[in-house]
């Protein structure tokens, strides 16, 4: 029965899914914001057209695009979250970054992707041509500076994350709840998306460390938690004393 479960999860294939032009208005992008804010008609319009491929709904695990493949395109995340990643031949992988509902990846000058994606959980992923894209930037710079902010945004937690690896466990953790907290909206609850597994490959660390971390935070009255997904920050700053 465990074998059938799982092989059914396995055969769970990508869906196209349909979603209304006012739907991307709703995304905090910064680049469907500069479109659903333009006047100029014809623009929205083209910017629309390089909506090529998608929306798609990935299942959780499922991949987007694997290392190697040609850089044609750019990917929003709708909704659920994705993870860009690296397996090694050992076994052992790597998670560079992880993207939440509304923000942009893939955005590279080299010709194939660095990088494996991926589905962390269930996601709804759009695929925009990345020539129609620069094409309608030269033209509008709402566009261009909204992919400016974009890959801004992707450059400063890159650095963020390398200056981590060489960080405490308990840093790790603390500056990946911080930053989770931060880009969701700083909500009461705070969910995690993706496993716990996934988290210790991304802060290279176990996943008995990443589990034993979280209950040493419980016990010293930092994070309570409602569910093994939804902790709640009670003490913020100490979060941020951490990373002193």
């Amino acid at each position: 029965m465990g074998e059938s479960l799982y092989q059914s999860q396995q055969d769970k294939q990508p869906e196209r899914v349909s979603i209304a032009v006012r739907d991307y208005g709703d995304l905090s992008a910064d680049l469907l914001t500069g479109f659903t804010k333009c006047d100029d008609r014809p623009l929205l319009n083209r910017a629309l057209c390089a909506l090529r491929r998608g929306p798609i709904r990935y299942p959780r695990d499922n991949v987007i695009v694997c290392e190697g493949d040609p850089t044609d395109y750019m990917f929003l995340v709708v909704s659920g979250t994705v993870r860009a990643c690296r397996t090694y031949q050992t076994g052992a992988r790597s998670i560079v970054a992880f993207y939440l509902p509304g923000e942009l990846l893939g955005w590279t000058n080299t010709t194939k992707h660095s990088l494996s994606v991926e589905a962390a959980t269930d996601a709804i992923v759009v695929s925009l041509k990345r020539s129609a894209l620069l094409s309608i930037a030269s033209q509008e710079s709402k566009i261009a500076r909204s992919l400016l902010a974009a890959t801004t945004k992707e450059l400063r937690r890159t650095q963020e994350h390398a200056l981590l690896i060489s960080r405490s466990a308990k840093c790790r953790v603390a500056m990946f709840l911080t930053d989770l907290w931060t880009r969701l909206g700083k909500a009461k609850h705070l969910d995690l998306p993706m496993s716990h597994q996934d988290i210790a490959d991304h802060l290279g660390l176990t996943i008995e460390t990443v589990s034993r971390t979280l209950t040493d935070m419980e016990r010293s009255g930092i994070i309570a938690r409602v569910s093994p997904r939804r902790l709640i920050l009670q003490n913020p700053s100490s979060l941020a004393h951490m990373l002193n």
